[in-house]
């Protein structure tokens, strides 16, 4: 499981998001807003980050696996967009941290996987189509 490549994105993936818990999404003059004190996106962090852990234990089942990664990188998309009307919408002396680019990246991360579980599922399409074939010639 560790040892795919795609395993490594994922897991990228959920540790940019569960370092979202952790920081704060803007600065205004008189304090800092976290992720967690707004529940839609604390809702969406939760979500993501559960769909790119349980997308990483999924690994016998590929096509699943990339059916939940493009899955996630729609909600991390729509994540992302959330957090650009806000910040398009925002107060004047309010300031965002790095940490609001976080969703994309996941994004990005989780694309880039679903790129390498797609290129695994066709590995393993080829085979078993070299293996039939075997299969054929010898009856």
């Amino acid at each position: 499981m560790i040892q795919r490549i795609q395993t490594l994105f994922l897991l990228a993936a959920a540790g940019l998001l569960t370092s979202m818990f952790f920081n704060n999404l803007c600065y205004t003059m008189e304090m800092a807003i976290k992720y967690t004190e707004y529940t839609p996106f604390l809702t969406f962090t939760i979500v993501t980050l559960v769909l790119a852990v349980f997308t990483i234990f999924l690994y016998r089942h590929r096509m699943l696996q990339i059916r939940l990664c493009i899955y996630n990188i729609l909600v991390l998309l729509g994540y992302q967009g959330w957090i650009a009307y806000t910040f398009f919408t925002k107060e004047p002396g309010t300031a965002y941290s790095i940490t609001a680019v976080f969703p994309v990246i996941a994004a990005i991360l989780t694309f880039t996987a679903l790129r390498y579980i797609s290129r695994d599922e066709a590995m393993v399409r080829s085979a078993n189509s070299i293996r039939s074939i075997r299969k054929n010639r010898k009856k």
